[in-house]
């Protein structure tokens, strides 16, 4: 196997610097295709209750696998996530769940 960048050992750069870095480009990149009646950003303060939907909602999905693999330092899924950012807010909005398919 040919080398091509670096020494070919993964290991990870788990910094303050690199988390605030990577947080920044994953929230400039997100497009919003549709933005009727200017909903989006939410506003935490005036939320009562949030629905999170989605079978892949308490999922860890990292990647694709093969060449995509990777081993992060650490991982949240959407639904933990978005449920402990809203407690930052307030502790009154209700969080529920659906998968969101019927089986």
């Amino acid at each position: 196997m040919q080398i091509l960048d670096g020494d070919g050992i993964e290991r990870t750069v788990d910094t303050q610097e690199s988390k605030d870095l990577l947080r920044k480009v994953a929230a400039e990149t997100i497009v919003l295709l549709k933005n009727e009646n200017s909903l989006l950003p939410l506003k935490p303060k005036e939320l009562k209750k949030v629905a999170i939907l989605g079978p892949n909602a308490k999922a860890i999905v990292l990647s694709g696998g093969g060449s995509a693999a990777l081993k992060p330092s650490f991982y949240v899924n959407p639904y933990d996530g978005i449920s402990n950012a809203l407690k930052e807010f307030s502790n009154d909005i209700e969080v529920t769940y659906s998968e969101g398919a019927i089986g």
